[in-house]
């Protein structure tokens, strides 16, 4: 059990929690997370980096690692198990419910810079044939982290159209969101690159965008702050990397410099002893 000090710390700061935790022994930090409850021990695993949330989770038990991943969202799960050898990840996604499994082995297949792996399905969704009150009562219910754009599928799970909220509450309660749906304003293929989707136009209106299969299949959506969050990892790796290339040959300059200027000075040596 752990003490209310070190509970209300590990709730209220998963940050400095997530810090000091890294600073401890393996051992020590296996007994915390094993004390936690599921739930403080997902958030503060969620702040650490993903190597090293991932070497936490492998020092675990197996089964008080599986039910820590169950609390993370998929995204965040997908991240942390990326870099895990094969046969604990099968043991910690067979401890899993088979459904959550599922979806994070699919986000799993695409590589690490692909958007498919970072799609967020913990949103609402609609039908064409729901009542608006029933829309509504599902967006204030569940709807927390969805936004102001909502998707509507078929049955098949194929993107259809969006309605935005604003259009849900101007409208009567027994209007069906079939009659209010409009055209989906972009949609972003799952095998797409951060890269090749970060300057998309619809970013400028839209705070999330669906994310869809070759067969229009929804996948989730991807949010903005995380094409803004990898733009700036890209942009900083490529400002490293020109650095790198910059010192390298500001370094060969220096190094050919030095090397002429021995040079020289050993043939001026010379003419002056052949003179002598």
């Amino acid at each position: 059990m752990l003490d209310p000090l070190t509970k209300g710390y590990l709730t209220l700061r998963p940050d400095d929690a997530a810090r000091s935790l890294l600073r401890l022994e393996p051992i020590e930090r296996k007994a915390l997370f094993a004390a936690m409850s599921r739930p403080v021990a997902a958030r503060v695993l969620e702040k650490m980096a993903s190597a090293s949330a991932s070497q936490c989770l492998a020092d675990l038990d197996n089964k008080i690692g599986s039910e820590i991943l169950e609390q993370l969202p998929v995204t965040a799960s997908v991240a942390v198990l990326r870099p895990m050898k094969p046969a604990l990840l099968k043991t910690l996604l067979g401890n899993m419910p088979r459904s959550l499994a599922v979806r994070i082995r699919l986000r799993l297949r695409f590589s690490e810079s692909a958007i498919g792996a970072y799609a967020d399905v913990n949103v609402v969704t609609l039908q064409p044939e729901q009542h608006v009150a029933d829309a509504l009562r599902l967006y204030r219910k569940d709807g927390r982290s969805t936004g102001q754009t909502v998707y509507v599928l078929d049955e098949y799970g194929q993107l259809v159209g969006e309605v935005h909220l604003s259009d849900l509450l101007g409208a009567r309660d027994r209007t069906f969101v079939k009659r209010i749906m409009r055209p989906v304003a972009a949609a972003l293929s799952a095998r797409s690159s951060f890269q090749s989707v970060s300057n998309h136009t619809a970013w400028l209106t839209h705070d999330s965008l669906p994310v869809i299969n070759r067969n229009n299949v929804y996948q989730g959506v991807l949010r903005r702050d995380k094409v803004i969050e990898k733009h700036e990892q890209l942009i900083n790796r490529v400002t490293e990397h020109n650095e790198l290339l910059t010192t390298r040959a500001a370094l060969a300059d220096i190094f050919w410099m030095a090397a002429g200027a021995l040079l020289a000075a050993g043939g001026a040596t010379r003419r002056s002893s052949e003179g002598d």
